[in-house]
């Protein structure tokens, strides 16, 4: 009898309901306690408001940011209509730190957005800009080694959406220019689908801003290499990056046919080999003029002769390329590369494996992807869609920024977003009030696996966001 009671005891057999704020999502109150103390939102408030009008007896603009950020890095649904779910849930508001009154419903955020539709691209720029000089500040790189390239957002089973347009990869969508620098998004056009790499003068304008940007408010010294791939192979913007900007690039080139009956008339003795992760390749270096181009400029041949298996490759299955560069042709980049101790930047072997790197930027649209759960953009309109893949992409600078101001000894800095929800995002909490403290409690085993007494310390006291 004794045992069948035991066994019983472990067993449910009633449901309840209880009128405890308790919420699966506990991991947000960190997070956006680290995003209002870094002042990101005076940072958004200061650049927007005086194009944005909000009424004063509705929510501020403060709110509706720390709303649709929570729903970004929680991931869970992000329908306008999950909004209406969450503005009745007890348990959210307080992890958010709101009252119920404060939840928007879905149809505040289609007006707020539909508000930030007019704003212009510039502006979003400019806070992504701030936040770039920010992390610059607090990284001190010596060397700044740039990516650019486009991304494309498969909407070609959404509803129709205003510039969703066929693109290269045969999908209509939206293709977005994207500049990076390491893990973060540091600019970006969004753009209908059908605009290319190198469409209108996007790419150039983008480059001189980002460089300008660095001159005028990080370091007049400091060394900029930029890398891309062949959609950005263009003599106006190389003309433009050794005469006005004074920095270098890496370009991966079209492989022409003259370029190809160049090649096969220089010596086999005259080929170097460089490995890299088990991979092999043999290479060349040449002073390349294309037919409209105005000058020789630094060019370095290459084919694929063993693949990262170890595995060597037949002639007919070897993939060639043939990188552009101006590193060791431009006085006053050189200068400044040299000063800053990078001479091995002028090997050749260097500058073929900072090409190869440059598939690393696939690697920020798959997280930036995986942040927002899925490519197809929520609206109709063109504007209100501009305006949210801008407030992603803020939630992206964010999230990688948290990685290492706050968790770096908690969870690889490298992580993608989903395993960032498992581990930081996706645990319950309970949150009572006792003596005029609201408290939010969590199991034994949360509190000592993520230490989280010790992130929620460091989430107090982040680098501030110095604006101008």
């Amino acid at each position: 009898m004794n045992t069948t009671l035991s066994f019983m005891a472990t067993k449910i057999t009633k449901l309840s309901i209880t009128n405890d704020k308790i919420s699966g999502r506990g991991g947000l109150a960190l997070i956006l306690r680290y995003i209002a103390k870094t002042q990101l939102c005076v940072l958004i408030s200061s650049v927007l408001l005086t194009k944005l009008k909000l009424h004063p007896k509705g929510l501020q603009l403060e709110q509706f940011l720390k709303q649709v950020f929570a729903n970004l890095f929680d991931g869970t649904d992000m329908t306008m209509t999950g909004f209406d779910a969450r503005k009745n849930d007890s348990g959210y508001a307080a992890v958010l730190e709101n009252k119920m009154s404060q939840m928007a419903s879905s149809h505040q955020i289609k007006r707020f957005f539909s508000k930030l539709s007019i704003i212009p691209n510039k502006l979003f720029r400019k806070i992504l800009h701030e936040l770039f000089i920010w992390r610059l500040r607090i990284e001190k790189p010596q060397i700044l080694i740039l990516g650019i390239d486009t991304m494309v957002m498969d909407n070609d089973y959404a509803k129709k959406r205003e510039g969703c347009e066929p693109t290269y990869k045969r999908k209509k969508g939206f293709q977005p220019l994207h500049i990076c620098w390491g893990p973060y998004l540091i600019d970006v056009v969004f753009r209908i689908g059908s605009a290319h790499s190198n469409h209108g003068t996007d790419y150039i304008d983008s480059v001189t801003d980002i460089v300008k940007l660095i001159r005028t408010r990080y370091s007049q010294e400091i060394p900029i290499i930029l890398c891309a791939d062949s959609g950005f192979a263009d003599q106006k913007a190389f003309a433009c990056f050794e005469n006005e900007l004074k920095i270098h690039y890496i370009v991966t080139n079209k492989l022409y046919n003259d370029i190809k009956a160049y090649i096969q008339d220089l010596p086999l003795d005259g080929y170097s080999q460089f490995s890299k992760n088990k991979a092999m390749w043999k290479f060349i270096e040449f002073g390349n003029k294309l037919k409209s181009w105005t000058r020789f400029r630094r060019c370095i041949f290459t084919k694929l002769m063993m693949d990262q298996n170890g595995q060597y490759l037949m002639d007919l299955a070897k993939p060639d390329s043939v990188i552009s560069t101006n590193i060791g042709l431009c006085k006053e980049a050189d200068d400044r590369l040299l000063a800053a101790g990078g001479e091995k930047y002028f090997e050749a072997q260097t500058i073929i494996s900072l090409a190869h790197e440059r598939g690393a930027d696939e690697l920020i649209h798959r997280s930036i992807k995986e942040l927002a759960t899925k490519e197809q953009l929520p609206f109709k309109s063109f504007g209100m869609n501009q305006a949210y893949y801008y407030l992603l992409v803020f939630a992206h600078f964010m999230f990688e920024s948290y990685k290492r101001d706050i968790t770096p000894d908690i969870i690889p800095i490298t992580a993608y977003p989903n395993t960032f929800r498992r581990k930081l995002i996706d645990f319950a909490v309970k949150i009572t009030s006792r003596s005029r403290s609201i408290i939010m409690s969590v199991t034994r085993t949360i509190y000592e696996t993520i230490n989280i007494e010790i992130l929620w310390k460091r989430c107090q006291s982040p680098p501030v966001i110095q604006f101008c």
